[in-house]
């Protein structure tokens, strides 16, 4: 039998009660009181844990495993899996195969087939089959007029996105041996990269620890040195007076700590300004490092936007003025990292940072400092902000955006209607 819809259809239904569970009967006859369906599991194991299902005369308390078909009991080989032996309930669509336990008991099994409304399978087939910029934009409009429902799910939607960051920092962390200022340092790192460079320079923090870059700081010639170095940019054989200092700095530091370069050409130039070019970035980078001192320590103790902007009030001098690349002369101009570079370093490292602290400690105040942070920043423009407001979802701030990038990225794109509470509603409506 084709069923035309996935396993996670069967979840859904499952967990909203969205069939009509009166009189319910197993395939064996036997009534089913349904008390509580059971937490569900988006891990291995059975799909919904703790339920309590009283089936005939006797209450169950345990998992409900979930099929298309009785079948796929045995193509799974959960009959194998002793995380199965708690099974009360074997929910399916279609009734295909008797189950048994290693008793040799039968699972109880509730066919769904003619309790799921039509209806609801058909709009579910309906976002799934059409291929606009997110699947529900023609009920979007009429889902809009639910503004408290809709402003609920965004709530929803940038914690989520925050507490994703937050686990990416805890990972990097205990690699790090719980050293928050190395671990700012290597995301602190990918943000300077932009969206362009972020895994280059993600790359290049990895090779040259904080603790390095930190006895040296007093010198921004050894900290360009060590950190043009490390990039593979002080590896040709010619260059200017300032090119060739550089390169005798490191080619010694180099022997010192034992460093080995990424190769240059992992850098990207194309299609970006200049003041954005990565060498220009990492020339601010190294400012930054010279101009700082414990900057992790620094913004958990700061509370003001205002103030935090200012760490990274960063204005070259000297040579980058007149150069965006080695060798390459230009006009002298002022080489600042801009409010909106800024933005989005706040944005995308401070605020997560906050809040992986938060979580990390059990200290909420840092949590809210973070969802405070981005409620004061502007939006980010982007394709993916300006496509919402197209639709008629605005943002306000980098609070909103961030939820809207959530949104599109982890839900949409992926084809996540029956997570989403923009396709609940849809799934739902009468």
């Amino acid at each position: 039998m084709n069923i035309p819809f996935p396993e996670e259809f069967l979840h859904h239904v499952w967990k909203l009660k969205l069939f009509d569970f009166n009189d319910l009967k197993t395939v064996d006859d036997e009534s089913v009181d349904l008390i509580h369906s059971g937490v569900h599991n988006h891990h291995s194991g059975p799909d919904f844990s703790n339920a309590r299902i009283r089936i005939g005369e006797t209450l169950w308390a345990g998992s409900v495993e979930i099929h298309k078909k009785s079948s796929d009991w045995y193509a799974h080989k959960h009959q194998k899996d002793k995380a199965y032996l708690n099974t009360v309930l074997h929910v399916v669509y279609h009734h295909d195969k008797e189950v048994y336990r290693d008793t040799g008991e039968v699972i109880p099994t509730l066919e769904l087939k003619q309790r799921i409304p039509p209806k609801y399978i058909k709009r579910y087939q309906s976002l799934l089959s059409n291929n606009h910029w997110m699947l529900c934009q023609k009920q979007l409009p009429e889902i809009l007029k639910q503004r408290a429902r809709i402003w609920m799910w965004v709530d929803r939607l940038l914690v989520e996105r925050l507490e994703r960051k937050a686990g990416d920092i805890e990972k990097r962390l205990s690699e790090t041996k719980n050293n928050w200022e190395e671990t700012f340092y290597h995301f602190l790192g990918r943000s300077f990269g932009m969206r362009q460079n972020s895994n280059t320079f993600g790359a290049l923090v990895k090779t040259l620890p904080l603790k390095i870059l930190s006895k040296h700081k007093q010198d921004i010639r050894q900290t360009e040195a060590l950190l043009f170095g490390q990039s593979g940019f002080l590896e040709e054989s010619a260059g200017d007076v300032y090119y060739l200092s550089l390169q005798k700095e490191y080619n010694f530091l180099k022997k010192k700590y034992k460093l080995t370069p990424l190769n240059k050409s992992s850098w990207k130039f194309g299609r970006m300004r200049p003041p954005n070019f990565p060498t220009v970035r990492i020339a601010q980078f190294a400012e930054m490092i010279v101009n700082s001192n414990h900057l992790f320590s620094r913004i958990l103790e700061e509370e003001k936007v205002q103030n935090l902007r200012s760490f990274f009030d960063i204005n070259l001098k000297g040579y980058w003025r007149t150069h965006y690349r080695f060798e390459e002369e230009s006009a002298e101009r002022k080489k600042t990292f801009g409010r909106g570079s800024a933005d989005l370093i706040l944005i995308n490292t401070i605020a997560p940072f906050l809040f992986a602290y938060g979580v990390h400690n059990g200290e909420d105040i840092y949590k809210e400092r973070a969802i405070q942070l981005l409620e004061s920043i502007p939006p980010e423009q982007n394709a993916i902000v300006k496509k919402w407001k197209e639709q008629g979802l605005v943002a306000g701030s980098a609070y909103d955006s961030q939820a809207f990038i959530q949104l599109k990225k982890e839900y949409c794109d992926v084809k996540r209607c029956l997570d989403c509470s923009v396709g609940n509603r849809i799934l739902q409506n009468n």
